[in-house]
């Protein structure tokens, strides 16, 4: 009990300078609706409570909200977020599936949210373990279940450090499916049972888009004023020291290919300014494009907005994955542009996406190297169009062998799936 208790008090002290702070900014203000979350009204009967935190929880989510509803079509879903981007997101892409915020974790907002809602079966995605979320549920007897689980290097060690606090977190939990053996022996360790571990898959290699219109690809590249046959470098999801390694590579390479484009994705947009800093030439933003600019022969282009990295993913002819070349971010999604058939090439700190990076270097789906070589790895590809081919197949290829984790993910699930108990 001390743990849930200092929980409580911490979170309780935390409540008030939290509004305040979120009140104060304009462009938070919307979070505000976490302290007491509405319940769609267009529920019926006790739902499927599935939490997805931010953007790429709530894209991961899309398969897996999709497989459910077509399981378990008299059971209703409800998905919550946690970020601005995240409820943005689900909007878009939740289609029949209602949506609202995710309650602080404190225990009157989840406690009254709970009530309200009476679902049966929480499902929480990767890593969204909220104590006072956890604990409140399964005093309701609502069973708790983890899906595509993992625990990063990153969370194990903070977790490590608090473990008293953390066991009987996690030693709650009614199902854990786990990316692969080893988050699942982390999972244990910080205690979840034997008897609740699942090693499941990667549900990321699902839901991903295969294909891509050919008529979109060839607008996207005239909107943006590329031509038909340019090559095109896309430099996917960048985090903070990309953007000096994609100059570094365009220097070298533009002189080498003159009608390659190179186009410049920062994983957060606040990092705009920044992405572009290292660039001595005209840019194009593709905000700019959206407001009616015209291009004008720009080589560099920058997209500034959201939710359309699958689109230029579509038409690079070499996919480059951030957050891989340096250490601290340990890499982003690969599996978006090889589902795709685009060549992928990424750096060595991927332990964020190990199993996705495994899958495609095992199937030799996929080009891995370090900073240094980049760009002499990238010139490689741009010169050999059967290598590029080769790669790109068997990317292609490694995705398709890899689905199946969903499937087995909602077979644990469905023993948890009975009416919740009476109020």
């Amino acid at each position: 009990m001390l743990p849930q208790i200092a929980y409580d008090v911490l979170t309780t002290l935390a409540a008030a300078p939290g509004a305040a702070y979120l009140a104060a900014r304009p462009e938070y203000r919307p979070l505000l609706r976490r302290f007491a979350p509405p319940v769609p009204a267009r529920l019926d009967g006790a739902p499927i409570w599935v939490q997805a935190c931010s953007m790429g929880e709530v894209n991961a989510a899309r398969p897996i909200l999709e497989a459910m509803a077509a399981r378990w079509p008299d059971i209703p879903i409800l998905l919550t977020t946690s970020t601005l981007a995240g409820r943005r997101q689900a909007e878009k892409m939740a289609g029949t599936v209602p949506v609202t915020w995710f309650p602080f974790d404190h225990r009157v907002c989840v406690g009254r949210f709970l009530e309200r809602l009476g679902p049966r079966l929480l499902v929480l995605l990767e890593t969204e373990v909220w104590p006072n979320a956890v604990w409140a549920a399964r005093r309701r007897g609502v069973p708790v279940a983890v899906l595509n689980g993992r625990i990063s290097d990153k969370h194990i060690r903070r977790y490590r450090r608090w473990k008293g606090f953390w066991r009987p977190v996690f030693g709650s939990l009614s199902a854990v499916c786990a990316q692969n053996r080893e988050y699942a022996d982390r999972l244990r360790e910080l205690g979840t049972e034997e008897t609740a571990l699942h090693v499941t898959g990667n549900t990321k290699f699902e839901g991903v888009r295969t294909e891509f219109p050919r008529a979109d690809a060839e607008a996207l590249r005239g909107q943006m004023g590329i031509p038909a046959n340019a090559p095109v470098i896309v430099f996917g999801s960048m985090r903070s020291g990309d953007e000096r390694l994609a100059a570094a590579c365009w220097a070298d390479l533009k002189t080498r290919f003159p009608e390659l484009r190179m186009i410049l994705v920062p994983r957060h947009l606040e990092r705009v300014n920044e992405v572009c800093a290292p660039f001595e030439e005209p840019l194009l933003l593709r905000s700019e494009v959206r407001a009616g600019r015209t291009p004008a022969g720009e080589r560099v282009l920058v997209v500034d907005v959201m939710g359309e990295l699958v689109g230029f993913y579509a038409i690079a002819t070499v996919a480059v994955i951030g957050g891989s070349f340096y250490p601290g971010v340990e890499g982003h999604n690969p599996i978006e542009p090889a589902a795709l058939g685009i060549p992928t090439v990424f750096g060595p700190y991927m332990r964020n996406f190990i199993d996705p990076a495994r899958a495609l270097l095992e199937g030799d789906g996929a080009l891995q190297t370090d900073a240094e070589h980049l760009r002499e790895s990238l010139a490689t590809l741009l010169d050999d169009a059967e290598a590029r081919e080769r790669l790109a197949g068997k990317g292609r290829r490694a995705v398709l062998a890899n689905q199946g984790a969903i499937a087995r993910s909602l077979d644990v699930l469905e023993p948890l799936l009975s009416p919740p108990p009476a109020a």
